[in-house]
């Protein structure tokens, strides 16, 4: 005689191994969608920071170096961003926001055209913008 339970239960175990694999795949799936639609949003934001900067947005820049730091933007006027620049770098991007204190940055200004400012971050060199 065939004993009905046995031959159920692999198969409950096949069918719930494909679940659980399904559902990983899925959930990955959501989850890089989510991330490339943030990611479009957080660019279109920062399309406008850069053609409408303010006094206080932070520029995360990589330096001809290869190192990253921050800018800070002092004054704008109709045609120029005066920023200063922070003292410390660092190797990775991921360390920019244990950098980013006032006590970093310097007095001296440098000056740029929001022409030039508008091509650095087109060229990734701003990489990111942060606005308070």
């Amino acid at each position: 005689m065939i004993n009905n339970k046995s031959e159920i239960q692999p198969k409950k175990k096949k069918n719930k191994g494909l679940i659980i694999t399904l559902s990983f795949f899925g959930a990955m799936a959501v989850a890089m969608a989510f991330g490339a639609v943030y990611y479009n949003y957080r660019k279109d934001k920062e399309k406008t920071y850069i053609s409408e900067p303010k006094v206080g947005d932070v520029y995360e820049m990589e330096l001809k170096s290869g190192f990253f730091s921050t800018a800070k933007v002092l004054q704008v006027t109709n045609d120029s961003v005066f920023v200063t620049l922070n003292k410390l770098e660092t190797d990775q991007q991921k360390g920019i926001s244990e950098i980013d204190k006032d006590r970093n940055y310097g007095i001296f200004k440098n000056a740029y055209t929001r022409k030039e400012i508008e091509r650095l971050f087109t060229q990734d060199t701003i990489y990111a913008i942060n606005r308070n």
